[in-house]
């Protein structure tokens, strides 16, 4: 049988953790050639997409932009890039060739380039000395694996990365509007997608529209963006003066938009508008896979979006929001096992983790449920473990109208001295919400307790249950096995090993 030639070394090839399985053995003379996939890399293998970020100005495409490319990378093993439409202003006006074939010419160099994230998981196939024992050197399995690879660009080489993703966006989309990549009408639509199908490595261009019509979301992004320009003023102040500036407390304060913020962002979205066409739902665009985020996933809609990566990429867009959310974590209070020095097991709360847990309790309220002075939505997660469920069993989570949100709490619930009530507002048409004190431990903690606004029954608003108690396995702490319910001094003298890397390691070990 004639052996086909060799046209190169498949060897660096090899994901460096399962080289071993890929080499030739006495009882296994012709291994598998091609690596078999893992989790961080199924479905993304070899593939190439291309996304474009479009929709009004101040609507978060660059916010989305950065977490989509941080979560397709870290949690799916991509290689991604930004390309930022205004880095292709530098030819003429923004609509001419040459600046679109500037960015073409980039998205082919990565797109074509080989992976580095794959190039950091790939190592030579380093051989066993076992094997050589059994009449394999490390030149005759070399030799055996790459003459199994007929063609050196079959489609299974490129399967090794762990496939590309592009993301266009803008950080202008005045001066970007007329680029032909923007996405910003049908024709530059269609113009991108027949340009890039002409590109043998991209093998999807998708159009994400990002469409917020709430004004309390365009308020927190404008907010969010005159925090960040008064931030950078700051910054700038700092290394001209060699000194922090005044400014620089101001800008993370900064809770209500000024009248001129206001005016320039409307006159801005009203001349954009006129510019804009949104993508069209009257069938003619049918052929286009694209995505409409309304109000960050309030409503989604999508259009060819078929495949793995692609519905992953939905999924995550539905959940992604651009409101900052404050996560407080909190030890669960002393538990019997810990008195006495043990690990694992499911124990309740001494006296002492008790005492802690009607202290937390009663610091929830004032401190969690407040933020920036006004009341906001929590939430409250727990593991399945008595220590933790118990040690939150003191937190109140009454039913409170959706209308109270944003109201700020009366001034005897923000003071000083301990608070032993769950703010509940009474009146939403006031600047300042009286709050109705509910003891800790009362009904409030076993029974759903209703506020409404007053003069108004509580079936006309919609209700929000504060703190609603959510219980997951994944918080859990660390199972011992074995050793559950052994003391350090025990564990240390029947595995002085495992006591030690658990010192050094406790969550790799």
């Amino acid at each position: 049988m004639e052996v086909p030639a060799k046209t190169g070394s498949f060897a660096e090839l090899y994901v460096a953790s399962q080289a071993h399985l890929l080499q030739p053995t006495a009882d296994n003379p012709q291994p598998t050639a091609v690596p078999p996939p893992i989790a961080a890399t199924a479905g993304t293998l070899g593939v190439r997409h291309v996304l474009t970020l479009i929709g009004l100005p101040e609507r978060g495409k660059p916010f989305i932009a950065l977490r989509l490319s941080k979560y397709l990378s870290f949690f799916h093993g991509a290689e991604v890039q930004l390309f930022n439409l205004n880095d292709y202003l530098r030819h003429g006006p923004p609509d001419s060739l040459e600046n679109a074939n500037d960015l073409l010419g980039d998205l082919a160099t990565f797109m074509g380039g080989s992976s580095q994230t794959a190039a950091r998981n790939m190592s030579p196939c380093r051989s066993n000395p076992s094997r050589v024992e059994h009449g394999f050197t490390p030149d005759a399995a070399e030799e055996e694996s790459s003459e199994l690879l007929i063609d050196e660009n079959d489609r299974r080489r490129k399967n090794v990365d762990s496939g590309k993703v592009a993301i266009i966006y803008c950080t202008d989309s005045f001066a970007a509007f007329k680029h032909r990549f923007s996405g910003t009408s049908k024709e530059r639509r269609r113009w991108a997608v027949e340009t890039l199908e002409s590109e043998s490595e991209v093998e999807k261009l998708i159009f994400i529209e990002v469409i917020v019509d709430r004004n309390d979301i365009l308020t927190a992004n404008l907010l969010a963006k005159q925090r960040a320009d008064t931030a950078e003023i700051t910054r700038r102040l700092s290394e001209l003066s060699g000194e922090a500036s005044e400014l620089g407390g101001e800008a993370s304060e900064l809770t209500e938009l000024t009248h001129k913020t206001v005016t320039d962002f409307n006159t801005r979205v009203t001349q954009y508008k006129r510019m804009y066409v949104s993508l069209q739902g009257d069938g003619s665009e049918d052929d286009l896979s694209y995505m409409k985020l309304i109000n960050y996933g309030q409503k989604v809609v999508t259009n060819r979006m078929h495949g793995y990566l692609r519905m992953r990429i939905a999924q995550f867009l539905t959940v992604i929001h651009p409101t900052k959310h404050t996560i407080y974590l909190s030890r669960h209070g002393q538990s019997e096992y810990n008195v006495l020095g043990k690990i694992g097991g499911n124990p309740p709360l001494s006296e002492l983790g008790a005492e802690y847990a009607r202290r937390l309790g009663a610091w929830v309220p004032r401190n969690v449920w407040v933020q920036n002075e006004r009341l906001a939505k929590c939430r409250l997660w727990t593991s399945s473990l008595q220590r933790t469920i118990l040690t939150a069993s003191h937190i109140p989570h009454p039913m409170i109208p959706l209308s109270v949100f944003g109201c700020k709490p009366a001034d005897r619930f923000s003071a000083a001295e301990p608070c032993t009530a769950p703010p509940a507002a009474r009146s939403p048409s006031l600047a300042s919400c009286d709050m109705r004190a509910h003891e800790i431990g009362s009904s409030a903690n076993s029974s759903l307790d209703t506020f409404a606004p007053t003069g108004a029954p509580a079936a006309v608003d919609m209700l929000w249950q504060q703190m609603a108690p959510r219980v997951y396995r994944n918080l859990d702490e660390i199972f011992a096995g074995e050793y559950e319910g052994m003391r350090y001094e025990e564990i240390k003298a029947l595995a002085p090993n495992e006591a030690s890397l658990r010192s050094m390691d406790k969550i790799g070990t």
